[in-house]
C-alpha cells in the first residue's frame, strides 16, 4: 500500500464511480478495481459496498478514508515544503472570477513559470455560481472567488477584500460631478447589475432594499468587459471594484460617484475540495496569497486589503 493507493480510495469515495475515478487518475476502471481489492485484502475488511449503479463506503471504509485524507494531506504538505519545486507536473484547473483574474492571474502564471515550469494551467473565467458548480462536479481543481453556502467538503481560505464603488460615464450624470448621491437617488438611473443569482447580485439587492428597488431599471451582464463598455457608453451606472478599472478612471472614460452609504467590500477566497489533488491546490493558494500581498503594495488600502492567514 502506498500514497497512490490511498489517493485511489479517496477519489473513489468522492466520485462514487469507477469509470469517472479512472478518468480522473488516468487509469482503467479495471486497474482501479484491482487496486481497491488489493487494499481490502491487505486490510482485512471491505472499504466499499459496490453494486451496478453506485459505490458506497462501508463503516470501516469511511473511517479508513478519513485517515487516508490526513495522511495524503500531510504527505503533500511535506513534499511542498521540502521537495524540489520544479518537479511538479500535470495540469491544474483554475476557475477565476473576471475581477480576480485582472488582479492576480498574471502574477500567478509568472510565479508558476518560475517555480514549476512543467506544470500546465487550464484557466476558466465565469460567474461565481458556474465556477462553484464546476468545482463540485470536479471539473475544476480550485477557484478564486466565493465559497458559496455548501462548504462542508471545501477548503476555504480568505484572500482579500476589494472595495466596491459606484461608477458612471462622465456624461450620464453631467451637471453634478461632486454632488453626494443617496441610495434612493441611484434608482433614477438604469443600473447594470451582475447576473441574477450571483453573489454580488444578491449584495446589490440587499444594498438597495427598502428603497423601492423593484421599480429600478436593472440591466444584467455576466461579462466584466461588457459591463464596463455599457457604463462607458452611458447605458447605466454600476458598482465595480475600482482596482479593475484603473485605466478607465485615469483616462476619464469612467468616474467614481460620491454615493453614501458606501457599498460593502467584496471578500474573495481561495476554494478547493478536500481531495487528493490538494498538493497542487495548496500551491496555487499559497502563490495567490503571495501575489495579492504584492498587489497590495501597489495600491492604497482603500482599494484592496489582504486577509491575514491564521
Amino acid at each position: 500500500m502506498n500514497i497512490r493507493f490511498l489517493e485511489t480510495v479517496i477519489w473513489l469515495a468522492e466520485l462514487r464511480n469507477f469509470r469517472i475515478t479512472a478518468e480522473r487518475m488516468n487509469m482503467t476502471p479495471a486497474a482501479i478495481s484491482n487496486r481497491v481489492s488489493a487494499m481490502e485484502q491487505e486490510l482485512g475488511f471491505k472499504i466499499f459496498e459496490r453494486d451496478a449503479r453506485d459505490v458506497k463506503l462501508t463503516e470501516e471504509g469511511a473511517h479508513f478514508v478519513t485517515g487516508a485524507r490526513d495522511i495524503v494531506s500531510r504527505y503533500n504538505a511535506l513534499l511542498q515544503d521540502l521537495g524540489p519545486k520544479d518537479e511538479l507536473e500535470g495540469t491544474v484547473r483554475i476557475g477565476v472570477l473576471p475581477s480576480m483574474a485582472l488582479v492576480v492571474l498574471r502574477g500567478i502564471m509568472e510565479t508558476l513559470r518560475e517555480r514549476s515550469p512543467r506544470l500546465r494551467v487550464s484557466v476558466s473565467t465565469d460567474s461565481s455560481s458556474i465556477l462553484l458548480q464546476r468545482l463540485e462536479n470536479r471539473e475544476l481543481d480550485i477557484i478564486l472567488g466565493f465559497p458559496g453556502p455548501n462548504i462542508s467538503k471545501m477548503n476555504v481560505s480568505d484572500l482579500c477584500d476589494l472595495s466596491m464603488y459606484w461608477v458612471s460615464s462622465p456624461a450620464l450624470l453631467e451637471g453634478a460631478p461632486n454632488q453626494p448621491i443617496g441610495r434612493a437617488d441611484l434608482l433614477r438611473y438604469p443600473i447594470i447589475s451582475y447576473e441574477r443569482g450571483t453573489y454580488n447580485h444578491g449584495k446589490l439587492l440587499d444594498y438597495l432594499g427598502g428603497h423601492d428597488a423593484q421599480s429600478a431599471v436593472l440591466h444584467y451582464s455576466n461579462s466584466l468587459s461588457t459591463t464596463i463598455s455599457m457604463i462607458a457608453n452611458g447605458l447605466g451606472i454600476a458598482v465595480l471594484p475600482p482596482i479593475v478599472i484603473q485605466n478607465e478612471l485615469r483616462s476619464g472614460v469612467l468616474r467614481v460617484l460620491n454615493v453614501q452609504p458606501a457599498f460593502p467590500v467584496t471578500r474573495y477566497s481561495v476554494v478547493y475540495l478536500e481531495a487528493a489533488s490538494s498538493r497542487l491546490c495548496s500551491l496555487i493558494a499559497s502563490i495567490s496569497r503571495d501575489v495579492v500581498g504584492h498587489v497590495c503594495t501597489l495600491y492604497d488600502r482603500s482599494l484592496i486589503q489582504q486577509i491575514e492567514a491564521y
